[in-house]
């Protein structure tokens, strides 16, 4: 599953192999995330549980940056100020 980042440069492949996948059947699945900005490494792990038998019950990060501090399906513990050059 590829994926663009924000905070690391270029595009990011997100890998799953067949046993895990199989460890994830039936069971309740927490995606757990350093920094949330965009949402897209979220997206693509979701995607990535789905392709097992296991259900993505939360999302959760240690800090939200932008519109994603705002999202309430999100639990983070710190919003991450954005600063912008003028």
């Amino acid at each position: 599953m590829e994926d663009k980042s924000i905070t690391t440069q270029g595009q990011q492949r997100l890998v799953i192999d067949k046993q895990d996948l199989l460890n994830m059947d039936g069971k309740r699945i927490l995606i757990v995330d350093d920094v949330i900005s965009t949402g897209g490494s979220l997206r693509a792990l979701e995607t990535l549980v789905g392709y097992s038998k296991g259900k993505v019950v939360g999302c959760a990060a240690v800090l939200a940056e932008g519109d994603a501090a705002k999202r309430t399906d999100i639990i983070f513990l710190e919003e991450l100020p954005l600063f912008f050059h003028s």
